[in-house]
């Protein structure tokens, strides 16, 4: 596990979350709750992706987020101090056209936000000099095949995560990422039930009990259109839907009764909706 910025994040696989010391993770992670405003919120600056993976279940759109709502955003969350910010949920970020001057004004909010920029590679040699000058906190690129320069490489050991999905990267390709600075080892999950996993020999669960999905307590996010739903693995408008900006706050999402309700079911161990045959959750430790 560690601590980016001001999110408390963790990126490892199930293997090595049995091996945390929980005690302590959970006494951390506990601690870094705010109950006022959520920690890392994920911004969908885009829709649209070059890609269309077999494993991935988003609507195929192209629709980019209004630069006025975003920055109504991120001003929103600048009223509670650093926060850290994904600027994506199912689309490329990198495809936003306005995505320097969305890092760009993140910045200009507050210098000790965080910026993690989650990619498929395809435009990092493009954007590689600026990401670095306008001080991306993180770039974590998700495997896919990419000629990169040895620039962008170099920075990739700086500040990069490669994220290796076991059941799609191909065994030479693992083996020559593996060994990298900071690497993610991850297997597919469901993303709320949309995805049949069985068809990559995935169990729907390789954990003896389920536990209270952390995304409720550190992790919302605000889909292009405005919508704030409490995960990021939700791909459907209109679905699981807490509110929508701007004719609602995040933060009265954040504290809004019908996320309580989803929390202490979460909590008593009730699983409903999108939450009820998710496997996403067990990509990360409990954090209670």
């Amino acid at each position: 596990m560690e601590l980016v910025g001001s999110m408390f994040k963790v990126t490892a696989n199930t293997d090595v979350l049995k091996k945390l010391p929980s005690p302590l993770f959970k006494i951390a992670a506990q601690t870094f709750i705010d109950k006022e405003f959520p920690r890392h919120i994920f911004v969908e600056t885009t829709s649209a992706c070059q890609l269309s993976c077999e494993y991935c279940p988003r609507e195929k759109r192209n629709e980019h987020m209004d630069f006025e709502l975003f920055k109504n955003i991120i001003d929103e969350g600048t009223h509670y101090g650093p926060r850290s910010w994904s600027l994506h949920l199912f689309g490329e970020p990198l495809l936003y056209p306005r995505i320097l001057d969305a890092i760009k004004y993140i910045k200009s909010k507050n210098k000790n936000h965080t910026i993690l920029l989650t990619t498929n590679g395809i435009l990092l040699n493009r954007f590689i000099d600026e990401l670095v000058s306008l001080k991306v906190d993180k770039i974590i690129w998700s495997w896919r095949r990419n000629n990169f320069t040895g620039e962008t490489i170099q920075v990739l050991k700086k500040i990069g995560l490669v994220r290796l999905l076991i059941e799609e990267t191909p065994k030479e390709e693992f083996e020559k990422w593996k060994t990298f600075p900071r690497v993610e080892i991850k297997s597919l999950h469901n993303y709320g039930g949309n995805i049949d996993v069985s068809k990559w020999g995935i169990q729907e669960s390789s954990l003896p009990e389920r536990y209270p999905c952390y995304h409720l307590w550190l992790a919302p996010a605000v889909r292009w259109n405005g919508e704030i739903t409490f995960c990021c693995n939700i791909p459907t408008l209109g679905h699981e839907v807490l509110s929508k900006y701007p004719e609602s706050s995040i933060q009265e999402a954040w504290k809004s009764e019908r996320l309580k309700e989803i929390r202490q079911e979460h909590l008593n161990k009730v699983y409903k909706g999108a939450c009820k045959n998710c496997t996403s959750w067990q990509a990360y430790p409990s954090i209670f």
